[in-house]
């Protein structure tokens, strides 16, 4: 695909709102048009009359301890009152392309354009508005959201109209404060709107995280903010949302799924970038005090699954916040493990918050007043996105950071871990919040009841971390000494429970305890996103794999939607009931601004049809790339620098079910196995010169149906079938 390609197949894409968005304020997932830039977040809704943008911030939590104090709080907004627009039409357009609010209001008094955006590179967010027919009145209005213990300010500095809202004192873990400073072009919040001319509304929104003297430089900052800064603050905002869909493309024949592909990565784009602080469940688009489930970072696959998306998509920048919460928390897991488990290394609640804030601490006699729901495989579970970015990058000195976190999860296991007649046992670990137990009060018969044994999800769990730890340990030269148990583990762990049902050999939630849970898809998360099944697995478990999601039947799932379609990917399900049950998804469950939505998260979801293309188009997790492995042949279909395993960018097309050619670019210069998917056997492999003007064939061996070749570090090839 050529740059002009791409860019048109994105800007096609957009949420359309014919109507006001029915369900702002709310403690789930907005309805409502969104932008970001990664950490700060606006949605707007409202009548024509009165459009009301809501303004959070990535940063802005209530660190207060005791489920559900602490968790990310609504900091302010900003009403726009047009009155001539009563009984206006409502037509609002979401932009892909450029991350733009793009709204049209018509009426018999006035007719009213309102375009909004964030800057990609500031915390500034730009509201320009004209008038088509006549002069109207408009009036702001800039407020912050009272309560839940906050301080709040207001004041006006020249023509800058400020707000403050704080969460401090007696309490709270460490301060939050945020200021919202807003002007207009006119230097007046209520002016005459002529036509044929533009007004801006500037509002700058600066934390205490950003800067300390942070009232004081959201004023600075939008005074700062004229035309030409606008032009240029709009330029850069340009660039750099064409160089992020620059990055990756696909062509599916199926515009419904192309759009909830690009959507999904403009969910991410537009809420995940703000390093010190990832986005909790619902994003950066926060209209209430009381998001559900405190909206913190719930550990039990809500909190990772957001990303299982972007790093096949080759949008690793999107996973930068992921790790922070996590290695700030290290400090609790490791006494929770010693004082609770009598273990090494780490031991997660459910949930956390960022810069190690408890968000899943009660007031019950269970579980020494936290809420673990009887899971020991949460901090394992935060393994999976970090050995999914090594093997997507291999990128060592990203390894080197994460390897002391993935060392302490070790430690854990190998003291949690039971031997017993030739294998590694897990006992007293729920597949399920809470696991079997014995109704009781007392905490030593609440351990003792917790019954559920090898939990099909921790052996995989387990097998993944272990083995990712021997590859990374052995690119770092790191803990040589400790090889020899962990492979004892890999060989001798238990092997997945399976069980009859429905006449069918099918994989059982646990050994011993919870055999089957009917509305929960936790019995295909060994395959996805543990990675513990796949393609060239025995072909009797991938009968198994592919039995247990025909009897599972969960395409509709409150929260299985970031895994069931990419684990039928995974092990070889029928491609047309995978895009059909997929394509059902998308139009039941979704909103106008693209998110997908299920009961048990809000970003997760942005997770779900990306990982599920991509792993359609394109698998590569067993070492070997497959092209098109589970794709309907006759279906025409291409794509552009999918990420595969070993840090390659691989694009490549299928057209009347014939792979035409494969790019691919090696950023690391390690060797590139791919399935042969060329019956004939005739191809040759092209290394591409930069200029394009020299070209020269590249060595190769076949081994069965393997073609393997050597790569050099940024150089590029071409692969041709003949």
């Amino acid at each position: 695909m050529e740059a002009v390609e791409w860019k048109q197949r994105v800007e096609k894409y957009k949420g359309i709102f014919t109507e006001p968005p029915k369900i702002v304020p709310t403690d789930k997932v907005v309805d409502s048009p969104v932008i970001g830039n990664g950490d700060l977040g606006v949605t707007i809704s409202g009548k024509p009359e009165q459009q009301r943008i809501w303004i959070s911030k990535n940063d802005f939590w209530k660190a207060q301890l005791m489920y559900s104090n602490g968790s990310p709080c609504l900091l302010g907004g900003i009403d726009v009152h047009i009155p001539d627009l009563a009984n206006a039409s409502y037509y609002s357009e979401q932009r892909l392309d450029e991350a733009t609010i793009v709204s049209t209001f018509h009426g018999a008094a006035a007719s009213v354009k309102m375009t909004s955006w964030i800057s990609s590179l500031e915390n500034v967010l730009i509201v320009e508005l004209s008038s088509e027919k006549q002069a109207v009145s408009v009036t702001l209005d800039l407020w912050v959201q009272t309560g839940n213990g906050s301080e709040t300010e207001q004041g006006q500095d020249g023509d800058t109209a400020w707000a403050v809202r704080k969460f401090t004192g007696e309490g709270i873990e460490w301060p939050t404060e945020g200021a919202i400073a807003m002007c207009s072009s006119s230097g007046s919040h209520s002016f005459e709107l002529q036509p044929g001319t533009k007004q801006y509304i500037v509002a700058s929104v600066v934390t205490n995280h950003d800067e300390y003297n942070y009232l004081q430089e959201s004023i600075s900052r939008a005074g700062l903010i004229d035309e030409k800064r606008i032009a240029s603050l709009r330029s850069e905002h340009t660039d750099w949302w064409s160089g992020f869909w620059a990055k990756s493309a696909i062509e599916i024949g199926d515009e419904l799924l192309e759009k909830f592909w690009y959507g999904s990565h403009y969910i991410m784009a537009c809420c995940s970038r703000n390093k010190k602080f990832a986005p909790g469940l619902f994003g950066n688009w926060i209209t209430t005090d009381n998001p559900e489930w405190a909206g913190d970072y719930h550990l039990n696959y809500n909190y990772q699954a957001p990303w299982w998306g972007v790093y096949s998509s080759n949008h690793i920048e999107l996973s930068e916040p992921y790790d922070t919460p996590l290695l700030e928390y290290m400090v609790n897991g490791r006494r929770y493990a010693e004082e609770y488990l009598g273990c090494r290394g780490i031991y997660y609640d459910v949930g956390i918050g960022p810069k190690g804030l408890p968000t899943a601490l009660c007031n019950t006699p269970y579980e020494n007043g936290h809420m673990f729901l009887g899971q020991k495989s949460n901090s394992a579970l935060s393994t999976v996105n970090m050995l999914m970015r090594f093997y997507y990058t291999y990128d060592l000195e990203y390894a080197r950071f994460v390897y002391p976190f993935m060392i302490e999860v070790a430690n854990f296991w190998e003291d949690y871990l039971t031997f017993e007649d030739g294998r590694y046992v897990i006992y007293r670990d729920a597949i399920h919040e809470v696991g079997t137990y014995t109704e009781s009060h007392d905490n030593e018969d609440w351990d003792r009841g917790l019954e559920d044994m090898n939990p099909i999800l921790s052996l995989a769990l387990i097998r993944m971390l272990f083995k990712g730890l021997l590859d990374i340990s052995g690119q770092l030269q790191l803990d040589g000494d400790r090889h020899e148990k962990w492979t004892h583990i890999l060989e001798h762990i238990s092997d997945y429970p399976t069980f009859e049902r429905e006449g069918k050999t099918i994989f059982r939630l646990t050994e011993q305890g919870h055999e089957w849970w009917g509305d929960n898809t936790l019995a295909i998360q060994h395959i996805w996103p543990a990675g513990g099944i796949g393609l060239d697995s025995d072909p009797q478990l991938l009968q198994i794999a592919k039995d247990t999601i025909t009897v599972l039947n969960r395409w509709t799932d409150y929260n299985g939607f970031p895994t069931i379609f990419t684990a039928a990917a995974r092990v070889g399900y029928d491609p047309e009931t995978i895009l059909r049950e997929l394509r059902r998804q998308c139009s039941e469950h979704s909103f106008p601004n693209l998110f997908i939505f299920f009961g048990g998260g809000g970003i997760e979801c942005c997770s779900g049809v990306p990982s599920a293309i991509n792993e359609m188009l394109l698998q590569s997790h067993e070492q070997v790339i497959k092209l098109f492995p589970v794709w309907p042949q006759e279906k025409a279909a291409r794509f552009h620098n999918l990420r595969a395993v070993g840090a390659f960018l691989v694009s490549s097309e299928l057209s009347e079910g014939k792979v035409t050619y494969i790019d691919l670019t090696s950023e690391k210069g390690r060797i590139c196995s791919i399935l042969n998917p060329w019956s004939n056997g005739e191809f040759s492999i092209i290394e591409k010169d930069g200029a394009g003007d020299q070209q020269r064939e590249v060595e190769w061996q076949l081994s069965g149906n393997i073609i393997s070749f050597n790569t050099e570090a940024g150089k590029s090839y071409r692969l041709l079938g003949h």
